[in-house]
């Protein structure tokens, strides 16, 4: 049996921690076993080491985090029922961790269902889960946009290397002529 006092830290430790949380996934694990759940979290921590997490704690608990931590009840209220585990990342690309859960969802017959979540801050609703990991990451995401600006550029290169190379030709065709 926990203590107030116990509570309390709790409660405080995962409102830090839902405060600091680039994802926030609420997921039904009912019905998977402890070695389904290990496999998840060992597939996870080799991704994110110690910036992720994938606890099960009492829902009371956690709805008093994320009341706490600023998260609008209205959204989150319907996810936090019955068995709740709840996946948190601190990391700059959450994505891959929506991804992790998708691919492990596929692979394993009893699965966690994902119940919705906030990436960014941002609430999604669970079923958008699939479309969310099909993202592409966040150092995709910057060579693309580097792509973006660099294309133009090689293109002028193109361009004036052309027109120059044009151009000795031309002179070489004249000093050939000459010569004769």
């Amino acid at each position: 049996m926990l203590t107030k006092a116990r509570k309390e830290e709790i409660v405080q430790n995962l409102t830090e921690r839902y405060q600091s949380s680039s994802l926030i996934l609420f997921s039904e694990y009912k019905g998977m076993k402890v070695e389904s759940i290990t496999k998840f979290r060992d597939v996870l921590y080799e991704r994110y080491d110690k910036k992720a997490s994938f606890s099960i704690t009492k829902n009371t608990l956690v709805r008093l985090a994320l009341k706490n931590a600023g998260f609008d009840e209205s959204e989150w209220s319907q996810d936090i029922t019955n068995t709740t585990a709840v996946l948190t990342v601190d990391d700059k690309d959450p994505i891959a961790a929506i991804r992790i859960l998708v691919e492990f969802n596929k692979n394993n017959k009893i699965l966690p269902i994902i119940k919705g979540g906030y990436l960014e801050k941002s609430y999604f609703a669970g079923d958008q889960s699939v479309e969310l990991s099909k993202l592409p990451s966040r150092d995709q995401l910057v060579a693309m946009v580097v792509g973006g600006f660099a294309a133009p550029i090689t293109g002028f290169v193109y361009t004036l290397n052309g027109v120059l190379t044009k151009f000795l030709y031309a002179l070489n065709a004249i000093k050939d002529k000459k010569a004769e």
